[in-house]
């Protein structure tokens, strides 16, 4: 005869408790991932219809062609000039002021968002602006769009007006200088 032993049943296998919570996660973050994609793609201002070529002031006596030098020369992240980008404009602080109190210029502010909150030009847009391609497009004719950076890095505003029309805006004049010789000239500051 047979001895029958106690065997308990074999256990139902289980998925280890650690899993149903990593999932999770996991499918949150690609969500949030996905979210910021589309919101960033959303914001990006459109290469195709900012202002057409011909609101664009020609033979201005304050603008004047900047030229490259060294076309071996690479940019670097901190604002320095494409040799193979577009030719950049730049315009005096004269001027430009001249342009903010006729209202015939929009400010694109290319420094850090901190620098910015400080201090910026009146009525300036950073490029993270949310309006920014809204304001672009409602400019009036003779118009100008004027980038600018620091003074301590002269050619950033120059670079972030290469990039703009890297991106199909229209000539993108450079403010003569940045943001702390605007401000020492005694230009108006909005904080």
């Amino acid at each position: 005869m047979a001895q029958q032993t106690d065997t308990p049943p074999e256990p139902r296998r289980t998925l280890p408790p650690w899993l149903l919570p990593a999932v999770i996660f996991g499918a949150i973050a690609i969500v949030a991932a996905l979210v910021t994609f589309a919101l960033t793609i959303r914001d990006l201002p459109s290469p195709t219809a900012i202002i057409t070529s011909d609101a664009m002031p020609t033979g201005h006596p304050a603008i004047s062609t900047t030229a490259t030098t060294d076309s071996t020369a690479l940019p670097s992240a901190h604002g320095s000039l494409d040799p193979n980008g577009s030719s950049v404009e730049v315009i005096s602080l004269a001027d430009a002021r001249s342009r903010l109190d006729g209202g015939t210029a929009v400010f694109i502010d290319v420094r850090a968002g901190s620098d910015y909150a400080a201090g910026h030009i009146p009525g300036a847009l950073t490029i993270t602006s949310q309006d920014l391609e809204t304001r672009l497009n409602s400019l009036p004719a003779g118009s100008v769009i004027i980038a600018y950076g620091d003074s301590d890095r002269a050619e950033s505003g120059q670079r972030g007006a290469q990039i703009f029309m890297d991106l199909g805006y229209p000539p993108v004049i450079a403010l003569d200088g940045g943001f702390q010789d605007w401000e020492k000239a005694g230009n108006p500051v909005e904080k």
